[in-house]
């Protein structure tokens, strides 16, 4: 069966248990993609999925969201950036370092972000580059990149690019939301 996010939601609401099956039945392949691309391992991946599921049945009876996919997979690169964090703690090798150090010439260190208010407007000024100065081209691959933790070939094969045009496309819209944040006096 096709599940639709109003039907997943309404078994979320009414506490039925089928309701973790049509997620993963729906949105399973997509999050597990996203879980393996943080941590790079498929059992804890798989974990992190499962958990997700649970937390998004859980957190239903709220406010439910008004699309499931986006808050689904949201949750479950969240639960797998904790797992990670806690796999980090046993051992400082990382996929997702890759990733920061790809950003780390763009975003300020810690100490220059003093509190969470600064983190915000980054966020903020972040978002506003990505929805008004990008192309959608730029913000799909930048936070296919950056946010759901793809790989560059990953971002070939589906965008049909070359390595070095993926590559140069990234480094371009990092230069370009860099100068943008110095603009805004978030960068120095």
């Amino acid at each position: 069966m096709g599940w639709k996010d109003q039907d997943i939601l309404a078994l979320c609401h009414a506490r039925e248990p089928q309701a973790i099956a049509a997620m993963a039945e729906t949105y399973g392949a997509y999050c597990h993609r996203v879980a393996h691309n943080i941590l790079g391992d498929t059992s804890d991946a798989e974990e992190c999925v499962n958990d997700a599921y649970l937390a998004v049945w859980n957190a239903i009876p709220g406010a439910g969201p008004e699309h499931l996919l986006p808050y689904l997979a949201k949750t479950t690169r969240n639960i797998a950036l904790k797992r990670l964090e806690h796999n980090q703690a046993q051992k400082r090798d990382s996929r997702l370092n890759v990733l920061l150090d790809e950003l780390a010439e763009v975003l300020p260190s810690e100490e220059s972000v003093e509190d969470a208010m600064l983190q915000r407007e980054l966020m903020g000024a972040i978002n506003d580059f990505l929805r008004h100065k990008a192309s959608r081209t730029e913000r799909t691959l930048f936070l296919r990149r950056y946010f759901w933790g793809d790989s560059i070939g990953d971002l070939c094969t589906e965008f049909r690019f070359s390595e070095s045009k993926v590559r140069s496309q990234l480094f371009r819209t990092r230069g370009r939301l860099r100068s943008y944040l110095k603009e805004r006096g978030l960068l120095e």
